[in-house]
C-alpha cells in the first residue's frame, strides 16, 4: 500500500493547476459552447436556461473527476505507459462520473421527452469524450511527460555526450541539466529549458546523468559542475552553491568535502572562506 504522504502529494500536484488561467478559460469555453450547441440531444429537449444549468454542472463536476482520475492513473500506472495511463483515466471517469451525468440528465429531462437516455449510452459517451481530452492534453498541450509516438532516432538513441535522463523529459525541456532535486518519490529536473517532475529515485536519476560531471551537495540535491558559478555562505553553518540560472542549492556538511576536493570550496581562516568560481 502506498504511503499516505505520497498519495496526498500526487493529488496536490494534480489539482494544483485547477485554477490556472488556462483551465478557467477552457471551463468557461466548454460551458458556453455546450450551452449553445446542445450536444447529445440537449438542444432538442432543454431550453437555453436548463442547458446552461445542466452543462455548467456537467463541465464543472467533470473537470473535478477528470483531475481525480488523472491522479489515480499516476499512482496506479505511472508515466512510463502513456496509452494504458490514458485508457485507465478515461475508464475511471466513465465508471465514476458517467452515472452522475445520467442521473442529472434524467432529472432535468422533460417528462414528455421522446429522447431516450440510457445509462450505457451516457457512460460510453463519457468514456469517448474523456479519452479525447486526455489524448489532446498529451499530444497537443504536452501536459504529460511522455507522448504516444516518439522518434526512435532522436529519443531512443541519445548522443554520446548527452545523459540518458534527457529521454524522460518533454522535447521542449531537453536543455542542459543544471540540477536534480528529490521530493519523496519524485525528482525535479531543472534544465536551461525549464523544469520537469519525474517519478523516480534520486539515485536512479543521477545514474542516468552519465557522462555529465556533477556533485551531490545534499541528500536531496545533485548539481552539474558546469552549472556552478559560485558559492555563498548565509551563516557559519549554512553554505549554498550558486547556479547559472540563479538557483541557490544548500550544501550539507556531509557532502562539502566533495566540493572542497574539486576546488570549489576552500578551507581558509577556520573554514570560513569560500572560493568563488570566476
Amino acid at each position: 500500500m502506498l504511503p499516505l504522504g505520497e498519495i496526498r502529494d500526487v493529488f496536490a500536484r494534480t489539482y494544483s493547476s485547477l485554477f490556472s488561467p488556462l483551465t478557467i478559460f477552457i471551463w468557461v469555453a466548454c460551458i458556453v459552447l455546450a450551452t449553445l450547441a446542445g450536444p447529445f440531444g440537449t438542444y432538442e429537449t432543454m431550453d437555453w436556461s436548463t442547458r446552461l444549468f445542466y452543462w455548467s454542472l456537467v463541465v464543472s463536476i467533470g473537470m473535478l473527476f477528470g483531475y481525480g482520475a488523472r491522479g489515480l492513473a499516476v499512482l496506479a500506472i505511472g508515466f512510463e505507459r502513456p496509452l494504458i495511463f490514458d485508457a485507465f483515466a478515461s475508464l475511471s471517469v466513465c465508471v465514476t462520473f458517467g452515472p452522475i451525468v445520467w442521473m442529472l440528465r434524467s432529472h432535468l429531462e422533460p417528462a414528455n421527452s421522446t429522447f431516450a437516455v440510457h445509462l450505457f449510452d451516457v457512460m460510453l459517451n463519457t468514456f469517448v469524450v474523456s479519452a479525447g481530452i486526455f489524448v489532446l492534453r498529451r499530444q497537443i498541450c504536452r501536459s504529460e511527460p511522455v507522448a504516444y509516438l516518439v522518434s526512435h532516432a532522436e529519443d531512443e538513441t541519445p548522443q554520446p555526450d548527452q545523459p540518458r535522463l534527457l529521454r524522460r523529459l518533454p522535447k521542449e525541456k531537453r536543455g542542459r541539466v543544471l540540477r536534480i532535486s528529490a521530493n519523496d518519490h519524485y525528482v525535479e529536473v531543472v534544465t536551461t529549458a525549464g523544469s520537469e517532475v519525474l517519478r523516480m529515485r534520486l539515485a536512479d536519476a543521477i545514474d542516468e546523468m552519465e557522462p555529465v560531471e556533477g556533485y551531490c551537495v545534499h541528500r536531496s540535491h545533485w548539481v552539474t559542475r558546469s552549472a556552478i558559478v559560485g558559492t555563498e555562505r548565509e551563516s557559519a553553518h549554512k553554505l549554498f552553491v550558486l547556479l547559472c540560472n540563479g538557483d541557490r542549492v544548500p550544501v550539507s556538511r556531509k557532502y562539502r568535502p566533495n566540493l572542497e576536493e574539486a576546488g570549489l570550496v576552500s578551507k581558509q581562516q577556520g573554514g570560513l572562506a569560500i572560493a568563488v568560481k570566476g
